[in-house]
């Protein structure tokens, strides 16, 4: 982002625990962001820590409540936990590739907790857009529009995809995104 030309700008795309790295990016380099497109993601607000809306998903989803990061952190049921919540509309080679692709991971809720509140003059002042999956099992649609209520959110789209939407539903997903740039950028 720090290379781009002075008057360059783009769009960018994150997807689940990536919306908070979209929400860092849009705080250190707003100018350079014409729209942020978060695609059932974390949105974070300028009113909380970053850790806020993890924190609600952790007291909100089913998937967390029976154990979940246990489950990814080892091998034992990570397939089964996978077609349950994020690729519960996937076909089977798609989940076995997952499953190739597997690794360890963290939700960094400390360290968010931590970290300084996103700004309303920086954060806030990129446009923002957001795709619903509404058959996600894992960031449910619930949490989905809990999230989009409570910021600023430019225009929502919703798709009947699951958590993986660029697998299970990726023309619609490419179409809410060429939409969006088209009207937003």
């Amino acid at each position: 982002m720090a290379n781009l030309a002075e008057n360059e700008k783009v769009v960018l795309v994150g997807h689940s625990l990536g919306g908070l790295n979209l929400a860092f990016a849009m705080e250190k380099f707003p100018e350079k962001i014409s729209l942020a497109v978060f695609v059932t993601a974390f949105l974070p607000d300028t009113e909380h820590q970053p850790s806020y809306m993890l924190e609600k998903f952790i007291e909100n989803s089913p998937a967390v409540a029976d154990g979940w990061q246990s489950v990814v952190s080892s091998t034992t049921g990570y397939e089964t936990f996978m077609k349950s919540t994020a690729f519960n509309l996937a076909s089977p080679e798609d989940l076995s590739l997952q499953t190739l692709l597997k690794r360890s991971g963290s939700l960094f809720l400390e360290s968010l907790a931590k970290a300084n509140k996103f700004t309303k003059e920086k954060f806030g002042s990129v446009v923002r857009d957001y795709v619903v999956c509404t058959q996600d099992l894992l960031v449910l649609p619930s949490l989905q529009r809990f999230m989009i209520e409570h910021k600023e959110v430019k225009e929502v789209m919703e798709i009947p995809a699951d958590h993986m939407a660029i697998v299970s539903r990726p023309k619609e997903l490419c179409q809410c995104l060429l939409e969006f740039a088209r009207k937003h950028a």
